[in-house]
Formats: structure tokens, sequence, C-alpha cells
């Protein structure tokens, strides 16, 4: 009896130790990074941009009181000035240039950035 006890605990702990050996962290914690989950193809103005910047920019860059240093991003026209001066994924990067944004926020999530950048990559049309 004290044999199959014991045949059993060394099992048991074999098996609990190499249980996760092969476990890959990304596989086991994903993360919302620019890795395969983050589809960038085919991002549209009217639909992927416009919700991004409504999400995470409009409270201060849009409207005729624009309180973001004058500049608003609730316009195509007005996006269209900051992608064409750089001033926009260096503020959404926090690359330095500009002011990062959002403003007193975190940093946009990497996903985030890589379908604006994917966007303006593409020559940032208003489609």
């Amino acid at each position: 009896m004290k044999k199959i006890i014991l045949l059993f605990i060394t099992a048991f702990s074999v098996a609990l130790i190499t249980g996760c050996f092969y476990d890959k962290e990304e596989l086991v914690y994903p993360t919302t990074g620019t890795g395969s989950n983050c589809d960038t193809a085919n991002m549209r103005y009217s639909v992927d941009i416009t919700n991004i910047l409504s999400a995470s920019c409009y409270s201060c860059h849009s409207g005729t009181a624009a309180s973001g240093g004058g500049i608003r991003l609730d316009t195509y026209n007005g996006v269209k000035n900051m992608v064409n001066n750089g001033q926009l994924m260096r503020a959404i990067t926090h690359s330095g240039g500009a002011s990062p944004m959002p403003k007193g926020g975190s940093k946009l999530p990497a996903c985030t950035i890589a379908k604006i950048k994917a966007w303006i990559d593409r020559g940032a049309p208003q489609n």
C-alpha cells in the first residue's frame, strides 16, 4: 500500500511540475499588442479612425471650443493636417516633438497606435 501511495505522489508531483513546462507566456497571458491579434488591414477613416479619435481625443479636440490648443480632430481636414505635419503620430506615441496624448493619460494601446499608423501609411485616405 505504501508503494502505491508513493507511486501516486510521485506521479502527481511529476505531472504538477511538468504540466506547465511548455506553456508559452503569450498564449497563457495574451496582450493587446501588435501581434497577430491586431488587425490593421483596411483601416477606414469613417469607421476605424473616427471611432478611435472619438473615444480618445474628442473630449478636448472637437467643436468650436477645442480646448486642446485649438487642434480639432473631429474633422477629416483637422486630422489630415496633424498627420501631414507629423504631430499626430508624435503625440500618440509619446515620442517627443509634440505633447504626449491623451493629455495626462496613458499612451494608447499598441494595437490602436498600429491601426492609426497603418491608415497613415496608406496615405490617410478619407474613406
